[in-house]
């Protein structure tokens, strides 16, 4: 009985030998044709390996520490920009924008927390022949004045000037009449300038960074027009875009410890040592987070 326990024994120890040189990787597929994954080899194979620096205990302790203050600024900050939004309001005709500020200033917002983006709107204007009692007069009206080689139009979805012609539009009353005293040489007696569009100065009232107390104090504004503060055009709410890298950012430094021996483990394994034997740390890479006729002139 002995005799055959002290075989079996024997047996076992010269597999286990076997399988430590590696004997049963081709049966088993396991090397796929590489040189087998054991010290100093693996090493050796690293992308860097000169990176890897053993530290002592007190310093790998101090490397974590550094990495979870890190991992808790990088969340303060998330935190602090999800609290902050851009909101707008607006646009503002010339009369409404002074009232719109003097809100902003009664309800106690200091002048530089809101800026104001004043924009220009182009005018419409047309030198317009008409309005003609037919369609058969306005034919031959558009008729002679192809004769003269000028570019005529018929009125299209402007019920209050057909049937009648255009002879060109502009974006402000000076092209028109200047135009039209061209048209005036050329031989056009019954022309006039008519007022599409007025232009105008369009006013937005902007907070880029509103907190939480002053976004509460914006929604209860009641403004000359329009429905008050909104998000800014084009702009994504923060708390819904830094959600996803706050809770990422927010992982305890405890949770991040552990990731970070276990990265060292794997690129560099070492037999188990009594306290105080060096531990191994790869270094750490930081984180990163249509329209009406208003007016007429120049009448010829």
């Amino acid at each position: 009985m002995l005799r055959a326990l002290a075989l079996v024994l024997l047996v076992a120890n010269a597999l286990l030998l076997a399988a430590q040189f590696g004997v049963f990787e081709p049966l088993t597929g396991a090397g796929s044709g590489q040189p087998p994954q054991r010290e100093p080899e693996r090493l050796q194979r690293q992308v860097h390996p000169e990176l890897v620096r053993v530290l002592a205990a007190p310093a790998a302790s101090a490397a974590l520490n550094a990495a979870a203050a890190s991992a808790a600024q990088t969340a303060a900050a998330a935190s602090s920009a999800a609290a902050l939004s851009c909101l707008e309001a607006g646009p503002f005709g010339a009369a409404d924008a002074d009232a719109a500020e003097r809100t902003l200033r009664d309800a106690g917002l200091a002048p530089g927390s809101w800026a104001v983006q004043k924009t220009e709107e182009a005018g419409a204007y047309m030198v317009y022949m008409g309005r003609y009692a037919d369609r058969e007069t306005m034919q031959r009206k558009h008729d002679e004045v192809k004769r003269m080689k000028l570019e005529v139009e018929d009125l299209r979805n402007a019920p209050a000037l057909q049937p009648g012609l255009s002879l060109g539009r502009f974006t402000s009353k000076a092209e028109a009449d200047a135009a039209l005293a061209r048209m005036v040489q050329r031989g056009v007696r019954t022309a006039r300038v008519v007022t599409l569009k007025q232009a105008q100065s369009q006013t937005i009232l902007r907070v880029a960074a509103a907190d939480a107390a002053a976004r509460a104090r914006l929604a209860g504004l009641r403004l000359p027009s329009g429905p008050g503060f909104v998000a800014c055009a084009g702009d994504v709410a923060p708390a819904t875009e830094a959600a996803p890298a706050s809770a990422s950012a927010s992982a305890s430094p405890a949770a991040s410890a552990p990731a970070a021996a276990a990265s060292v483990a794997s690129s560099v394994p070492l037999k188990p040592a009594s306290a105080g034997a060096p531990v191994a740390q790869a270094p750490a890479k930081a984180s990163t987070a249509s329209a009406a006729p208003v007016t007429a002139s120049a009448s010829r």
